[in-house]
């Protein structure tokens, strides 16, 4: 993750076995305050005060929050946009989505609430 962070509570645990899809790990809740990608798994709730991108590889336990949100990986705790949220193909969407407008590509999985234009 290559980004100024305002905070992040928890640690970082490196998976046990050493392959090609081993990557970086978090548990506890990030905070970032400038524009983002998240290329992890995160085992907690992500909260920007501007654009954030769940990357392709990357599985979010928790809630994300921001104001425009692209995904291309999974969440399963749900996404808040202030603004704009973005599910590209490919990704996988649980729990709920609110947010002001929604754009929703073909091939994205998406089961739960959706809320729009709050």
């Amino acid at each position: 993750m290559s980004c100024a962070t305002r905070g992040v509570a928890g640690k970082v645990m490196e998976k046990q076995e050493r392959s090609p899809e081993a990557g970086l790990q978090i548990a506890g809740n990030i905070g970032l305050d400038q524009d983002g990608v998240i290329r992890a798994t995160v085992k907690g709730d992500i909260r920007s005060v501007h654009k954030l991108v769940i990357a392709k590889e990357s599985v979010v336990s928790g809630v994300v929050q921001a104001k425009d949100v692209r995904l291309e990986g999974r969440v399963e705790g749900g996404i808040e946009g202030w603004g704009q949220v973005w599910l590209a193909s490919g990704s996988v969407l649980r729990t709920r989505c609110v947010a002001k407008a929604v754009r929703i590509d073909p091939g994205c999985d998406f089961t739960g609430e959706l809320r729009i234009g709050e």
